[in-house]
């Protein structure tokens, strides 16, 4: 893409989903190792050791659900650790392209809250810049989507609460979304197949050429409508963004999805005339009626094991600036496009992990009082579990944080801290 030095309009800043942002799951223990604490220095993450998760503590109510509840644990402890070093490194990447030096990154500290944070003033200060060159902006988006695998969440169940599969209640249900996964025999719903070429039916990804349909995302080009937010929800004169419903005109990078009409070579969505293999929940999986200690456990594993795509972010930035803010202007659209689908990405996996990791750490006490009939392998595990679970609570926070303070750097808001 090329500037002239005095003129620019429309400058589009595409932060790409370059792969998954994976979680872990909750099968088996793990060690945590993180780069950061939560209060601000470095150091490795504390863990819950492998022979605590593999254990096996006894047939009672009381012994499957910690088993349960260290799993999940583990899992939790593990996601955050992951989490914290993608973070800080995705931030470090940003503040390096808009030319931070090491000593600027770490004026407040090294640990990711700090680095963060100076590196969205940074992102913030540049918006000042253009914008007292009289340039406007406006951001376009698309969320994330995110998914869990439900055989995940069933083995969970079968951990804590083996009678509810022994007496077959372990059908799930998954809400605010929809199962997919591979169908042996005929697909029901829609089957998306990936592609990077012509797409019959609705295109998810990057459209090139134009959309004739709707383009639901970030239009780079001319957008027939917008949805309140002023994201694209309209025929794209362009590349479309997100997710183009029909009439893709030149090339489909992503998911193409049409009505299935017997069997499906890629991911069938929506309907399966048998049970799914491999199914994943795109919304939240809602188990049978469980207990409530394996309920909150379970949940963990859940959105510690998620897996979302970075999803998009755009900017776009028109009017007329001196030679100065258009090269900066240049600059912070290259940089956001590099590093802050990670950033927007790890948001979307923080915010439920967040709630899950103070149920968690509330559950912790309870346990640590309930083990001593379980014998003194089940007290030092609670005991390891009781220590590490706060300082993987806050870095999940600092994750919040990070994450909330970054998109309204990006979108330009003055209230970003």
């Amino acid at each position: 893409m090329k500037l002239s030095a005095g003129r620019f309009g429309a400058i589009a800043l595409v932060a790409l989903a370059g792969g998954c942002l994976n979680g872990y799951g909750g099968g088996g223990g793990v060690q945590g190792g993180g780069s950061v604490n939560a209060g601000g220095g470095g150091g490795a993450a504390a863990g819950i050791p492998d022979s605590c998760t593999a254990a096996e503590y006894g047939a009672t109510e009381n012994a499957q659900s910690f088993s349960a509840f260290l799993v999940a644990s583990a899992a939790f402890i593990r996601a955050s650790s992951e989490i914290d070093t993608q973070l800080i490194g995705a931030c470090r990447a940003l503040g390096s392209d808009l030319g931070m030096s090491d000593a600027e990154l770490t004026a407040n500290g090294a640990d990711t809250r700090s680095v963060c944070t100076a590196v969205s003033a940074k992102v913030r200060g540049e918006y000042d810049f253009i914008r007292s060159a009289q340039v406007r902006t406006h951001v376009e988006s698309v969320p994330p989507v995110c998914k869990t695998r439900v055989d995940e969440y069933q083995q969970c169940v079968q951990r804590c609460q083996p009678t509810v599969v022994r007496e077959g209640r372990v059908e799930t249900q998954c809400t605010g979304g929809e199962l997919r996964g591979s169908c042996g025999a005929q697909c029901t719903g829609r089957c998306a197949v990936e592609v990077n070429g012509q797409c019959g039916g609705a295109c998810e990804g990057t459209c090139s050429g134009s959309c004739t349909g709707v383009c639901e995302g970030a239009c780079q080009g001319t957008c027939a409508s917008r949805d309140a937010q002023g994201n694209c929800h309209g025929a794209c004169q362009g590349t479309c963004y997100g997710r183009c419903t029909a009439g893709c005109t030149g090339t489909c990078q992503g998911s193409c999805e049409a009505s299935a009409q017997a069997q499906c070579a890629g991911e069938c969505r929506g309907g399966c005339s048998v049970q799914y293999t491999q199914p994943v929940c795109t919304g939240r999986i809602v188990p049978p009626e469980i207990r409530t200690e394996c309920r909150e456990s379970c949940d963990t594993v859940q959105v510690s094991s998620r897996e979302c795509t970075p999803g998009q972010t755009r900017i776009i930035i028109d009017g007329t600036a001196a030679a100065e803010a258009a090269e900066r202007a240049r600059r912070l659209s290259d940089a956001v496009a590099a590093r802050g689908s990670t950033i927007v990405g790890l948001g979307a996996r923080v915010r439920e992990l967040a709630e899950a990791g103070q149920v968690m750490v509330r559950n912790a006490g309870g346990f640590a009082r309930s083990t001593t009939q379980l014998g003194a392998a089940a007290a030092a595990c609670s005991l390891q579990a009781v220590a590490a679970l706060p300082a993987a609570t806050a870095r999940v926070s600092v994750a919040v944080n990070v994450s909330v303070s970054f998109q309204a750097s990006a979108s330009g808001s003055a209230s970003a801290n």
